[in-house]
């Protein structure tokens, strides 16, 4: 392995550039950056745009799909503790379903997006004040559809069914039991599924693409204070956690020192190394175009390596909202890029960790 070498933040002088630039031309409304290596936080700077004015290195974001990472982390301790094993149905932890062909799909399947389960819009369900119960009902009803296993297909409301688990095993609901198994002990003081109990003035505006998908115009995204208070009821599993910069690059310094931080273990080494492992290898995640296939672990994304200049142990994921939590074990690297576009294309995110890669040596 790459002996580790802490980086000179002014190396990092580029990297930040092009965040700042992205805001000054309008690409994004803001950015929060953050780098830091296992030892510490090597440098934090907001970038706030006229649409956000309010945006400080504090903000809290949407995180949206780093979820997953986080929930993932939650079912490996489990697991780790011998009380759920990633080959068990998931019926042993929500019996009452009755959807065909959902004894057949696994932990692992849910963990992987191998499960067949089709997602559900998230948006939508916020737009119609759908409550959780409701959203449970839907998944837990949904037959896979497609064999489990035999393909990947990404998923975010398949992780609500992870949170049946917990409930199922703990006793605890899925925000109960994050705060006390890894946000407390990390020292997570900002990361919730209900920001604005406490934190309302510091939660950061949300934009909306023009074209879905697309790196084009955005516009605001206002959330009316009925919508606030159905996604935090929602508390969506895979894309509901709001936090900051700071939060994320402790979490992610703890995955980066195998599962421990400032004596606080989350996780036993070995379950990191394993939720850490690419799974959707051979057909798996394969496409036609080998640009598009698949890299995925368990709750973490896998870097390209024909385009990423990531090494093969290096691990992250990104959100809907333009976020991304990024960690290289071997270049002793956490990458945080927070900002608050729906349904963006990743471009922006992309540049300026190319550029952060540009500043190691």
């Amino acid at each position: 392995m790459k002996t580790p070498c802490r980086l000179d933040p002014a190396a990092l002088d580029e990297a930040f550039a092009c965040a700042g630039r992205q805001v000054a031309d309008g690409i994004v409304p803001f950015v929060v950056l953050a780098v830091a290596d296992r030892r510490d936080l090597v440098r934090l700077e907001a970038f706030a745009g006229p649409s956000a004015p309010r945006i400080h290195v504090d903000a809290i974001c949407l995180l949206a799909s780093i979820t997953k990472p986080i929930v993932a982390t939650g079912v490996m301790q489990l697991v780790a503790d011998g009380q759920v094993a990633l080959t068990d149905s998931i019926l042993r932890y929500i019996p009452e379903s009755a959807a065909p062909g959902l004894s057949e799909v696994t932990i692992w399947h849910l963990l992987s997006h191998t499960s067949g389960i089709p997602d559900v819009d998230l948006r939508q369900l916020l737009l119609d004040g759908v409550r959780r119960v409701d959203l449970m009902r839907l998944v837990s009803g949904t037959p896979p559809r497609f064999p489990p296993g035999s393909r990947y297909e990404y998923a975010s409301s398949t992780y609500d069914l992870l949170a049946a688990v917990f409930e199922r095993v703990t006793g605890e609901s899925h925000p109960v039991y994050l705060r006390r198994a890894i946000f407390e002990p990390l020292g997570m003081v900002d990361t919730t599924f209900d920001p604005w109990d406490r934190l309302g003035d510091r939660v950061a505006p949300l934009a909306a693409s023009a074209v879905p998908g697309g790196d084009g115009p955005w516009g605001q995204m206002p959330l009316t204070g009925e919508q606030q208070h159905s996604f935090s009821e929602l508390a969506p599993a895979g894309a509901g956690l709001f936090g900051t910069a700071r939060d994320l690059v402790r979490f992610g310094r703890a995955m980066l020192c195998g599962g421990e931080l400032d004596g606080a273990r989350i996780l036993a080494s070995p379950y990191v190394t394993l939720m850490t492992r690419e799974q959707t290898t051979g057909s798996l995640g394969a496409s036609p175009d080998p640009l598009l296939a698949e890299h995925y672990a368990l709750g973490w994304g896998k870097p390209d390596p024909r385009t990423s200049p990531a090494s093969s142990a290096a691990f992250g994921h990104g959100g809907i909202t333009l976020t991304r939590l990024w960690i290289d074990p071997e270049h002793d690297l956490v990458f945080v890029y927070l900002s608050g576009i729906w349904d963006h294309a990743p471009r922006p995110v992309d540049l300026v960790l190319q550029a952060v890669y540009g500043a190691l040596r």
